[in-house]
């Protein structure tokens, strides 16, 4: 396993250096077309751009992004069903520390990891993904963004979209420029309209223009990849491919119609993402890989890499030699954390809704809604600034609130 983080490691550094070195020539071409010989202060501008966003991003870019998504972390005790199949999962996983778990009010059905280690990791889940999944299909979806913490994917990830958000944002502000004014003539004018100022404004142009395309192209291509390896590890750490198929296969017809929970620049950290510029590998064939490895008892990332090449012809070169030589089990436990939870587990596990009813009503008190639970077993919840004198009903037994025996659900 620690090869195959190296191996994301080394790889994801290649791509970091790719677009550092389009960032800096984006930047030298921006000054250069603009104002004739300053492109050495276009390049210092491009990399002081990147790395303050970047220490924004490291530090602070995870609150940002949860914040931005409307999501709210919940405690084990507000909901204790779902914090106990992260907690199942952190543990098959061998992760070594247990993320927050936060709820986004949304239906459109997805899930996302962040966080630039396991120690500040978070896994958010959408009110969709929780309402449309059985259980073994949220643990498999988990699996899939504990797999994305452990092989430190979230930080690499974190850098190459601030670096394609600078690239971006230096052509954008060149291409206003150039509408604004005649800033290109004067810059091939002062060259005397010779062949190097002509050379330098073509590469000007097609730099600017084209250099937030490929800067995007970079960042779905790592993006791509990654989700295999994340498919890959969550197949091990449930030993249940099909669950994770299946969930798939839901959050796909789900997603249709509905708005995805975070935003743009973001959106290539879901479990599914948009279909335009494709930042995932085609849902389809994600999903005939891990059909593939359904009979396999203990999935492996040999069985992984095997089923890769049936389906899509191609080797899986981003899974290094070494892990394709480890034996299945030895990252992944067993399925659930012990015995005592057998329980517990079997008692909820034909309750499909109960995660999302728990999750919310936690996310409702977060909010600042008074819950409660009336003697008909509907749930009422009170919004904060509700208008005094207006009547509430019970949605279940639709008599008035003084007339329903309520009990109020966990912290107020």
């Amino acid at each position: 396993m620690f090869e195959l983080v190296q191996r994301n490691h080394n790889r994801s550094l290649w791509l970091v250096c790719i677009m550092l070195g389009l960032l800096v020539a984006v930047g030298y071409t921006a000054a250069e077309t603009t104002i004739p010989d300053s492109g050495p202060v276009g390049v210092v501008i491009g990399l002081t751009l990147g790395c303050i966003l970047f220490l924004i991003s490291y530090y602070s870019g995870s609150a940002v992004l949860l914040s931005s998504a409307g999501a709210r972390e919940i405690a084990k005790e507000d909901a204790p069903q779902l914090y106990n199949v992260v907690e199942e999962m952190v543990i098959a996983s061998g992760l070594g520390a247990q993320p927050k778990i936060y709820v986004i009010e949304s239906r459109a059905a997805n899930a996302f990891a962040t966080g630039r280690d396991p120690g500040t990791s978070a896994v958010a889940v959408t009110e969709g993904l929780l309402t449309i999944c059985k259980r073994d299909e949220l643990q498999a979806v988990i699996a899939h963004e504990i797999a994305h913490i452990k092989n430190r994917d979230i930080l690499f990830m974190t850098l190459l979209a601030v670096m394609a958000g600078a690239i971006a944002l230096i052509s954008e502000a060149v291409r206003r420029s150039w509408r604004s004014g005649s800033r290109i003539s004067r810059s091939s004018s002062s060259r005397g309209g010779g062949q190097a100022g002509a050379i330098i404004l073509v590469i000007g142009l097609v730099l600017i223009i084209l250099g937030p395309i490929v800067a995007r192209i970079v960042f779905f291509a790592a993006s791509r990849t990654r989700e295999y390896l994340a498919d890959a590890g969550g197949a091990i750490f449930t030993r249940n491919p099909g669950a994770l198929a299946d969930a798939l296969e839901k959050i796909v017809a789900n997603i249709a119609g509905n708005a995805l929970p975070v935003p743009e620049v973001a959106q290539g950290m879901l479990i599914v993402g948009p279909a335009l510029f494709e930042s995932h590998p085609p849902i389809e064939r994600r999903i005939a890989i891990l059909r593939k490895l359904a009979g396999v008892g203990k999935p492996s990332y040999k069985h992984y890499a095997t089923a890769f090449h049936e389906v899509t012809g191609a080797s899986p070169k981003f899974i290094p030699e070494s892990a394709l030589g480890e034996k299945p089990g030895v990252v992944a436990g067993p399925v659930g954390i012990a015995a005592q939870s057998a329980g517990y587990i079997a008692a909820t596990a034909g309750q499909p809704g109960i995660y999302r009813r728990e999750a919310l009503d936690a996310v409702k008190k977060k909010a600042g809604y008074r819950v409660f639970l009336c003697s008909c077993g509907a749930t009422i919840k009170v919004p904060p600034h509700f208008p005094k004198g207006q009547s509430i009903k019970c949605p279940g037994c639709r008599r008035s609130l003084d007339q329903c025996i309520l009990i109020p659900l966990g912290r107020q």
